[in-house]
């Protein structure tokens, strides 16, 4: 098809002298053997080799195909609006949450994103505020893999590209978009996640942490806290009342994940 294009593009100038045909079949040469450089991820570790535009592209394309996996799979008019809802409105650090949580379960062979790999997830991000709580209580990654791979076990390390939400996963998400609406905030970041993890409660991350000796509440108080003093919530509508600049959401980023995941 590229040589058809490309033989489309030179026919206008077939009639010219023959010193002109040289230099146009020399031009469409030399564009049939330019090698077309394309961009593969094999997991979000990818992220590091590309330029920040690609990032973003890949970041889009693929937390995308996240969403509408999640949208497109039967369920009630009214969860779809809520899986919406969520997904718009995360931020790049909420993102990139959910993107190691897909590398944890592929690290593990599992074809499920639970709650286990949310945390996992959370403390891999490393930078947000939910990573610098769980770090200040002394959870490491390396510590909380341990934890989970006790008692999960591994799969059979056949994954599937698409990897679905386990429904206690999906739980953390809703709980996640409630926690954001309480604190007055109209984004998702990673605080939030961590907020629904501890709200759900019952999942196997719940027992990870238990069994790193971490309270709960403990927890909850610390994330509040750094909510109110980080400069990450400035602006962001705390309360509902704030009249500063908002925090960005994806859709202010150029992401529009609801209309991604439907195209």
């Amino acid at each position: 098809m590229e040589g058809t294009l490309v033989q489309s593009a030179i026919a206008p100038t077939a009639y010219r002298s023959s010193s002109t045909r040289s230099r146009v079949r020399t031009r469409a040469t030399m564009l049939r053997s330019t090698p077309t450089r394309t961009l593969i991820l094999g997991g979000f570790q990818g992220l590091r080799q590309t330029n920040f535009l690609d990032t973003r592209s890949v970041i889009k394309r693929d937390f995308g195909s996240i969403v509408a996996s999640q949208i497109s799979r039967p369920r009630g008019s009214g969860s779809r609006m809520v899986v919406r809802a969520m997904f718009e409105r995360f931020t790049e650090k909420a993102i990139k949450v959910i993107m190691l949580a897909q590398e944890e379960a592929r690290r593990l062979g599992h074809n499920f994103v639970g709650t286990e790999q949310i945390l996992l997830g959370l403390i891999g991000e490393g930078t947000g505020i939910a990573a610098k709580v769980l770090k200040s209580m002394g959870i490491s990654l390396k510590d909380a893999r341990v934890e989970v791979e006790k008692i999960i076990g591994r799969g059979s390390g056949f994954v599937a590209v698409e990897i679905p939400f386990t429904p206690r996963a999906k739980r953390v998400l809703e709980l996640s978009l409630e926690e954001a609406r309480q604190l007055g905030h109209n984004y998702i970041g990673s605080e939030h996640l961590l907020l629904g993890l501890l709200r759900e409660g019952e999942g196997v991350a719940a027992r990870v942490l238990e069994s790193l000796g971490a309270d709960p509440n403990n927890i909850r108080t610390q994330v509040i806290r750094m909510v109110g003093e980080s400069t990450e919530a400035v602006g962001a509508g705390v309360g509902g009342g704030s009249s500063g600049q908002k925090m960005p959401t994806l859709e202010e980023y150029g992401t529009n994940l609801t209309k991604l995941a439907e195209e």
